[in-house]
């Protein structure tokens, strides 16, 4: 194919961009840049494979490559597309190393958003992987390939290739048939996603990424700073007993690796996905209520002000104030364990310091 050659008089072919069949061109149209891709499919899917990139061309959003031209030229289609200046997350990730949670949930907002404008379009893309989101210099991640046939698939498709390439952002590989273990919420979120059951609500996918996007686990924070003060505990405590009444039924997923704390401090938990609890922060009853649930915050809260999980015999050392409150949340017995509202008054005395 000749550097010369263009593309419905307009679209001067210039070199390969990767290792794909996609090219750069010169839309001297426009006076621009675009990437333009020979469509292939086999002679009996042509026409629907044109309808389907036709309807992309009216897909706008701020994280996809847009498709903005489709020709034929001597009988072949051709995509024409914007033409975005970054690195394909595969590239990004074997030749550098697995991304950090952050930025890999920052990605993962980036194409979910994407896709969920996508399905509200009736556009299914298909073929999400590592190597159609491009992550740019300015830390956006953008989603490339729409236009190609969907092959009939489901939105819920879309969801599992996103987890699916999530995982291979933190993991350098694939989930395959086994998906990385950690109680982590981000790897519990995409098991969750990759469930055969189905993936979580899209609304608990999009709350959980755009909490870790920004926010950081109460036992990274605990790792990273040591035990915190009573008083800020008792904040956090506060923070996680309000999802619990809002909750309104048994959570289930108490536990440091689910409580998101941002840099102010204000902390958040997040939706119950799949993983459950992890034993140190299950109840001795191994019951699925709400008492259980103020067993399992009562864990938490002494992880944090600790820097340790309970255990049989174990001191408060650090706890100062929020020692009593923490001494009726762990009782063995439910019966003596605090209402929600008495909780919250003891700690919100340790959180101002009345206590």
């Amino acid at each position: 194919m000749g550097e010369s050659r263009k593309l419905s008089g307009r679209y001067r072919l210039l070199n390969p961009l990767g290792a794909g069949s996609v090219r750069l061109a010169f839309d001297e149209a426009e006076h621009r840049d675009v990437a333009v891709r020979e469509l292939r499919v086999p002679p009996e899917l042509r026409e629907s494979a044109l309808f389907e990139a036709r309807r992309a061309t009216g897909l706008r959003h701020p994280s996809v490559v847009r498709v903005l031209d489709v020709l034929i030229e001597g009988g072949v289609p051709w995509l024409v597309m914007e033409f975005v200046s970054g690195v394909s997350l595969e590239q990004a990730v074997r030749s550098r190393r697995p991304l950090p949670v952050a930025q890999a949930a920052r990605a993962g907002v980036c194409v979910l958003s994407a896709l969920t404008a996508a399905h509200g379009a009736g556009i299914v893309h298909g073929r999400v992987d590592p190597g159609n989101v491009l992550l740019t210099a300015t830390g956006r991640a953008v989603l490339a390939g729409f236009g190609a046939p969907s092959l009939s698939m489901l939105p819920s498709a879309d969801l599992w290739s996103l987890a699916a390439t999530m995982h291979f952002a933190v993991e350098g590989r694939p989930p395959g048939q086994v998906p990385a273990a950690g109680a982590d919420p981000f790897r519990s979120l995409i098991r969750a996603m990759l469930h055969p059951a189905g993936p979580p609500p899209v609304e608990v996918v999009r709350e959980t990424l755009d909490r870790l996007a920004v926010d950081r686990p109460l036992d990274a924070v605990v790792e990273a700073s040591g035990p915190l003060p009573p008083a800020r505990v008792a904040a956090i405590g506060l923070a996680v007993l309000d999802r619990l009444v809002a909750c309104g039924a048994f959570h289930g997923g108490v536990q440091p690796g689910n409580v998101l704390v941002d840099d102010s401090g204000r902390a958040r938990l997040t939706p119950l996905l799949r993983s459950g609890t992890l034993p140190a922060y299950t109840a001795p009853e191994g019951a699925a209520t709400r008492a259980a649930d103020l067993w399992s915050l009562g864990a938490t809260l002494f992880t944090a002000v600790e820097g340790s999980p309970p255990a049989p015999g174990a001191p408060l050392t650090r706890a100062g104030a929020l020692a009593p409150v923490l001494f009726r949340l762990l009782s063995g017995d439910p019966a003596h364990r605090p209402t929600m509202d008495e909780l919250r008054r003891e700690l919100l005395a340790v959180a101002t310091g009345r206590a």
